[in-house]
């Protein structure tokens, strides 16, 4: 029975209570591909992330790495940021890890995460890039995607989105396509009542009330919760009675108050603030329309899909992947041009003022994600990915025939392997020597250590006894000295 190969998959970030969607995609594909490989989650610190991989039964390691934030909104010296990055002590340590645990293939998460994949291609390891954002299209953006394409393997987009940088350039072939879904598992739609009334309860919302809801993992700038804010301020004048619903965790303390002071000005009830929900399906549940009036591109959307699939009618400003998702689910007049907050404030109240159509709307919504990104339709594209990963390493019994049919190249994917090798082998083998070869050093340096602190220690001895011989010599001398001069002594009283 051959060993299963190693995976190690490489998270940007450890929240330590909340968790951002790509920690969230991370640990939901960390999950499926430990049915298929020995995978290890490598995280900058312990955390939330952290917390669920191991309880989920995934094996965690803890290594930081800088992150190159220019990779999503490249500038003019990016490229040399990354090479000058790379001279860093953390670089080292991503290095030193690999080097000892040597995976047979490493995986990135996110495009500012660079230091793992570019380590991995240094040491001749199989990298596979997983795009969750998108790269901002300028001048520059040209430096980020060859970054990308020069040390992955198989770069893999959430969405037609985060892979439209990449279309433009040669990595055609390295491309895949794999939608974000859900697990089923963690799923109650049973619960969903009783979830909603107790989590209503919590946030002080009366029976029968409308909730139009926020949720980001952060409240920041970019996820547009000013805008949401904005949007409730108009619909409330016409709906006093609707209740609104920020859910966020506080980033920058300055911007969160600025978000207070506005909400503030409500004429109807005050809107509920909420810095953590740990049951993502009670607050869900406890909504009935949300609204993600985000401002940057995103790269898929994973809060539209999750409020879909509890029958929840979304509003959304158009940007990157929402669209896809509106596109795909037949929620195209539920999208809103990027900033345009009274269109958006006019959607909701459009809703608002029929609840039949509120009500329709959901259960479209919730039936029409499970068939285009519920699980029956991602496993066909994730065991797809597997396939083609699996295919980046040779598998360990066919070691023997890598070697026969070896076209004499000693490089993957152009990275030369950073060892004196015979050109004919194959990369596995010339792994499995190398780690021979370093076994050996270590025994060898092992067995030079041991003789030198015997060594020492023979020689410490020495060093005693001729002391001792010093000390006895001396003191016999001493001794003869003081004898000869009682002698003299005597010989005079004598006389």
């Amino acid at each position: 029975m051959s060993r299963r190969k190693k995976l190690f998959l490489f998270t940007h970030v450890s929240n330590l209570r909340n968790i951002t969607g790509a920690e969230k995609l991370l640990l939901f594909l960390a999950k499926r591909f430990s049915a298929h490989f020995d995978c290890t989650l490598v995280a900058p610190q312990e955390g939330r992330l952290t917390y669920l991989a191991r309880k989920a039964g995934l094996m965690t390691m803890i290594r930081d790495a800088p992150l190159l934030y220019g990779m999503c909104s490249p500038y003019e010296n990016l490229t040399r940021d990354a090479e000058e990055m790379m001279r860093g002590k953390e670089a080292a340590h991503v290095i030193k890890l690999l080097t000892e645990q040597r995976p047979d293939v490493v995986f990135v998460n996110t495009s500012v995460n660079i230091v793992p994949a570019m380590a991995a291609k240094s040491l001749g390891i199989p990298v596979v890039w997983h795009i969750t954002e998108f790269v901002a299209d300028n001048p520059y953006t040209e430096q980020a995607t060859q970054l990308i394409e020069r040390h992955s393997d198989l770069i893999i987009g959430i969405s037609e989105t985060t892979l439209l940088p990449f279309r433009k350039g040669e990595s055609g072939d390295k491309l895949g396509l794999l939608f974000p879904s859900w697990d089923g598992g963690d799923i109650h739609p049973k619960l969903w009542p009783q979830l909603r009334q107790s989590k209503r309860r919590e946030w002080g919302i009366r029976p029968g009330e409308t909730v139009v809801g926020y949720i980001s993992s952060f409240l920041i700038a970019q996820k547009g919760p000013e805008h949401f804010i904005q949007a409730a301020l108009e619909v409330a004048r016409g709906y006093p009675e609707v209740r609104f619903v920020i859910i966020g965790g506080e980033v920058d303390r300055e911007f969160y108050r600025s978000l207070r002071r506005k909400a503030a000005e409500a004429t109807g009830r005050p809107i509920v603030f909420i810095n953590h929900e740990e049951s993502i399906e009670a607050a869900y549940s406890a909504m009935d329309i949300t609204v993600i009036p985000s401002l940057v591109s995103e790269g898929f959307g994973m809060t539209a899909m999750e409020a879909m699939f509890f029958g929840k009618p979304v509003i959304a400003y158009a940007s990157g992947g929402l669209q896809e998702i509106f596109n795909a689910t037949g929620n195209d007049a539920y999208l809103v041009k990027t900033g345009e907050t009274p269109e958006l404030a006019a959607k909701i109240s459009e809703l608002l003022a029929s609840p039949e159509t509120m009500k329709l709307v959901g259960e479209s919504n919730r039936v029409q994600v499970e068939s285009a990104f519920g699980p029956a339709a991602y496993m066909g594209r994730f065991l797809e990915m597997v396939r083609r990963v699996d295919g980046l390493v040779p598998s360990p019994e066919n070691d023997l025939q890598s070697v026969n049919e070896s076209p004499g190249d000693s490089s993957i994917s152009g990275t030369p392997i950073p060892v004196a090798v015979d050109s004919a082998l194959s990369p596995i083998v010339v792994r499995r020597r190398s780690r021979l070869r370093m076994k050996k050093a270590n025994k060898k340096l092992s067995r030079l250590r041991s003789a030198r602190k015997k060594g020492r220690s023979k020689s410490i001895r020495k060093r005693r006894l001729r002391s001792l011989r010093r000390a006895a010599v001396t003191k016999a001398r001493a001794q003869r000295r003081k004898g000869r001069g009682r002698l003299a002594s005597a010989r005079r009283s004598r006389r």
